[in-house]
């Protein structure tokens, strides 16, 4: 993966700018700004990020609010994985939209390895993806 070590002054704020609270041109910030498929916009505030070492290791570690935040925004989304053998995101997403037949579309990640994210807008959908199976796809099983 390539990064850009510099980049362009007129760029928007990188999540990690956000994130970190530094914007384009490194300044620091009180607060930062997410907008997305949430019902209003997040505010990070600085009391929600909290930096430390551990074993000169940095770590970070994020308010309760904002665990919440992001476990409402994972709550209908599992994680699959294909035993035995690795297919594309296409072969996959076409394969389990014919077998699971969801009442409303679903967003597919590949989160490499051949790990996929799977993440629904119906609970119907989300609960029969859990509850019923096995599903078996090429002869080998999809571990949900």
């Amino acid at each position: 993966m390539a990064v850009d070590a510099d980049p362009p002054s007129n760029a928007a704020a990188s999540w990690k700018d956000k994130l970190f609270g530094t914007g384009s041109s490194g300044t620091s910030q009180d607060v930062a700004r997410f907008e997305g498929d949430m019902d209003e916009d997040f505010i990070l505030l600085d009391d929600d990020i909290i930096r430390t070492n551990v074993n000169r290791i940095p770590t970070i570690e994020f308010s309760d609010r904002v665990k919440e935040i992001l476990y409402k925004e994972m709550e209908m989304t599992v994680v699959l994985k294909l035993l035995g053998r690795n297919i594309s995101y296409s072969v996959l997403f076409n394969r389990i939209t014919s077998l699971w037949r969801p009442i409303q579309p679903f967003q597919l990640m590949d989160i490499e390895n051949g790990y996929f994210l799977a993440k629904f807008q119906n609970r119907e959908d989300y609960d029969k993806v859990l509850t019923q199976g096995p599903w078996i796809i090429f002869g080998q099983y999809l571990i949900v």
